[in-house]
C-alpha cells in the first residue's frame, strides 16, 4: 500500500507539471496568432518533438521494428488522435476562439475521458467521480466568469469553439486508449514513433497551408515558440502524462486538466502583470479540492 501511495503521488506530480506545460502551450498559441500559421505550427510541434527524442528513440525504434509493424494500426490511431487531431484542431481554433470559451471547453476533457472509459472499457462512473467533476467545474467557472456566473449567458459560441472541442475530444479518446498501446515498447520508443507518425499525418495539412495560405516564417519568434511547444507541452508533458496514466489510469488522470487554467492564470499574472482577484483564490481552492475525491486504487487498464 505504501508503494502504491508513493506511485500515485508521483503520478499526481507528473500530471500537475503536464498541466502547467499545457497552460504555457495555450499562452504561446494565443501569442503567435497572426504571426505563425496554425497548421505549420501543428506540424512543427510534432516534428520538433520527434527531433528532440530521435537521438535516444531511433535506436530503440530500430530494435523494436518488428513489434512496431505488428501494432502499426493502434500506433497510427493514437498518433492521429493525440498528435495530429489535437494539434490541428486546437491551433486552428485559437485563431477564432476567445480565451474564456477555450478554457471552458478544455475543462470538458475529464468528462470526455470518463464517458469514453465507460463506452470503451465499460468502467462504471461512480458518485465520487461525478462529485469531483462538479467541484472542479464550479471552481473553473468562478475563475473564467470572474466570480459572476451570470456572465455565462453572455458568452457567445462560434465555429472555432466547436473546432476547439474536437481537439479536446481527440485527446480524450487518445488518453483512454493509451492502456492499449504496445507494452513491449518503452516510453521513449513509443513517443518517438507516435511523434514521427504524427509528423507524417500532419505534413499534408502543412503543405496545403503553404500552397494556399502562407509558409512557416523562419524567424526567432517561430524558433522559440516551436522550441517551447516541442520540448515542454509535447515531449515532457507526454512523458509525464503517459507514465502517470500507467500508474493511476486515464479517468483519475483526466481530472488534472482542471489545473491547466489555474496555471494559466498564474502565468498571466507573472508574465503579463495581471491582478490576482478573490475569485482566482476561490476557483483554485475548489479546483484543487477535487484531489480529495479521487480514490487511490490500482488501475487495471480496463480489463
Amino acid at each position: 500500500m505504501i508503494n502504491h501511495h508513493r506511485s500515485a503521488l508521483i503520478a499526481y506530480l507528473m500530471l500537475s507539471l503536464a498541466a502547467a506545460f499545457w497552460a504555457g502551450n495555450t499562452i504561446i498559441g494565443r501569442a503567435v496568432v497572426g504571426e505563425l500559421p496554425p497548421l505549420g505550427f501543428a506540424f512543427w510541434r510534432s516534428f520538433g518533438a520527434f527531433l528532440i527524442l530521435a537521438p535516444m528513440g531511433l535506436p530503440k525504434v530500430w530494435r523494436a521494428r518488428a513489434n512496431i509493424l505488428a501494432h502499426w494500426k493502434m500506433l497510427t490511431l493514437l498518433s492521429v488522435l493525440g498528435m495530429t487531431g489535437f494539434s490541428v484542431f486546437s491551433f486552428v481554433a485559437l485563431h477564432s476562439t476567445e480565451a474564456i470559451n477555450g478554457t471552458l471547453i478544455q475543462g470538458t476533457l475529464p468528462i470526455v475521458v470518463l464517458v469514453a472509459s465507460w463506452l470503451i472499457y465499460h468502467r462504471a462512473i461512480n458518485g465520487r467521480q461525478v462529485a469531483g467533476i462538479v467541484v472542479a467545474l464550479v471552481g473553473l467557472t468562478a475563475i473564467v466568469t470572474r466570480g459572476n456566473p451570470g456572465s455565462l449567458a453572455e458568452i457567445g459560441l462560434n465555429a472555432g469553439d466547436f473546432v476547439f472541442w474536437l481537439g479536446v475530444f481527440c485527446y480524450g479518446v487518445f488518453t483512454v486508449l493509451l492502456p492499449h498501446r504496445p507494452q513491449s515498447l518503452d516510453l521513449i520508443c513509443f513517443l518517438t514513433v507516435i511523434f514521427l507518425i504524427g509528423s507524417i499525418t500532419t505534413l499534408p495539412f502543412h503543405i496545403g497551408e503553404i500552397i494556399a495560405v502562407e509558409a512557416m516564417p523562419m524567424n526567432w519568434t517561430a524558433f522559440w515558440a516551436v522550441a517551447y511547444i516541442a520540448l515542454f507541452p509535447a515531449v515532457l508533458a507526454h512523458i509525464f502524462w503517459v507514465d502517470a496514466i500507467r500508474r493511476i489510469g486515464p479517468a483519475p488522470a483526466g481530472y488534472f486538466i482542471y489545473l491547466t487554467p489555474v496555471f494559466g492564470i498564474l502565468m498571466a499574472i507573472m508574465l503579463l502583470g495581471e491582478a490576482f482577484a478573490w475569485y482566482h483564490w476561490a476557483g483554485i481552492v475548489l479546483i484543487l479540492g477535487f484531489a480529495n475525491l479521487i480514490p487511490m486504487i490500482p488501475f487495471d487498464g480496463g480489463h
